[in-house]
């Protein structure tokens, strides 16, 4: 096998796995829109017994997604991408961590844990609100500028979205997070969509060049 047959492989080998994680936004983003939904009905204790889960599996899939972003797009990250992105991954990371802990333990662990959540969460959502600024200023990217407008739109959009619907539809005002977590996930399923669509040209290509 010459050293140029061994890159293809290489390339081919490595652009597969930025497809699984392409492909773990895509169910993620789609998972973590079905639990925002949940969220957005008012649910009582039994049924967070279910939803939180859904979360949690939902958010695991969002962090893993986060390479193949950095992977794909990091080529025109100027100072403000490169910086926000840091900081969204970093705030999800935590919240993930912190959701995965507050449903897989009791008091006063899970207490603990569901704090560390809603802190990296608002981290995160900042994050993604400037993040999305970065893609609305980009001039070199071909990421779709719906994924920007949702990104920024998450946390000053999605709060009042969800405490105004829970309130005034529901009759109780409700989680917040539940509305930038729904357009964080509803950024994913675009974004993952663009990332497939672009990541598949590449695998095919450096198929080729393996044979």
């Amino acid at each position: 096998m010459t050293q140029y047959e061994r890159q293809g492989i290489e390339r081919s080998t490595a652009a597969s796995w930025t497809r699984l994680s392409v492909l773990s936004g895509i169910v993620g983003g789609a998972l973590m829109v079905l639990t925002s939904l949940a969220l957005f009905s008012v649910l009582n204790e039994l049924e967070f017994a279910f939803v939180d889960p859904l979360g949690a599996v939902a958010m695991v899939l969002l962090a893993l997604a986060l390479p193949a972003l950095y992977a794909h797009e990091r080529g025109w990250f100027g100072r403000l991408a490169t910086v926000t992105f840091w900081l969204l991954s970093l705030g999800w990371v935590v919240a993930t961590v912190g959701l995965v802990v507050t449903t897989l333990t009791m008091p006063p662990v899970s207490e603990t844990a569901f704090l560390a959540f809603l802190l990296g969460l608002l981290v995160a959502m900042l994050g993604a609100l400037a993040f999305g600024v970065a893609i609305l200023r980009a001039d070199t990217t071909a990421i779709p500028r719906t994924v920007g407008w949702l990104l920024v739109a998450a946390l000053p959009v999605g709060v009042p979205l969800a405490l105004g619907f829970t309130t005034y539809v529901m009759g109780e005002a409700a989680d917040p997070w539940g509305g930038p977590m729904l357009f964080y996930g509803l950024a994913w399923v675009v974004l993952g969509r663009y990332l497939w669509t672009h990541e598949s040209e590449t695998a095919g290509t450096a198929a080729a060049d393996a044979r």
